[in-house]
């Protein structure tokens, strides 16, 4: 036996190239795993948020041909600010993905005040409160109540990215 004899050291090299190998080819499928994962949630964010947002933008185009929308003390609305999906419901929308989105009205509190304060909680199928939030004045006296009232939209807020809802 020689002592420097190179018999097998082309197995170890091979060896340690395989593993070497396995852990780039592990560690590059993990960060596309995770990079797809983050993708897709993206996307069921984007969604979410649309969904809402039309809904909301739907409720308020609403108000603007409906004078009684939100008036003071109507039944068909909420007195206060609601925080789950409960009836009765102003509006129900579905978008191509199949987001439903439920928009639920609160009528306005000044029974003195000639114009229209109306806030629309918008939920999303799946979420357990508000998406969004949006606080609208509407100008009746400004047009005797006659359709189209010209809407103020004073707060637009997405309750999912923040306790503020």
């Amino acid at each position: 036996m020689r002592l420097h004899d190179e018999q097998g050291q082309a197995l170890i090299l091979a060896l340690a190239f395989l593993i070497f190998a396995g852990l780039v080819i592990a560690a590059t499928l993990t960060y596309a795993y995770a990079s797809e994962l983050s993708t897709q949630r993206l996307g069921d964010q984007r969604n979410t948020a649309y969904a809402a947002d039309g809904a909301t933008d739907a409720a308020v185009q609403i108000g603007r041909l409906d004078a009684t929308l939100g008036a003071y003390g109507d039944a068909r609305y909420h007195a206060t600010d609601p925080t789950s999906a409960t009836t009765p419901f102003l509006l129900t929308t579905t978008s191509n993905d199949n987001t439903t989105a439920t928009v639920i009205c609160t009528w306005s509190q000044d029974p003195l005040y000639p114009d229209r304060s109306v806030t629309f909680s918008t939920f999303v199928a799946g979420q357990t409160g508000p998406v969004v939030r949006a606080k609208v004045a509407y100008g009746d006296r400004s047009v005797g109540g006659t359709p189209p009232i010209p809407a103020s939209i004073s707060a637009w807020t997405y309750c999912t990215h923040g306790p503020s809802c």
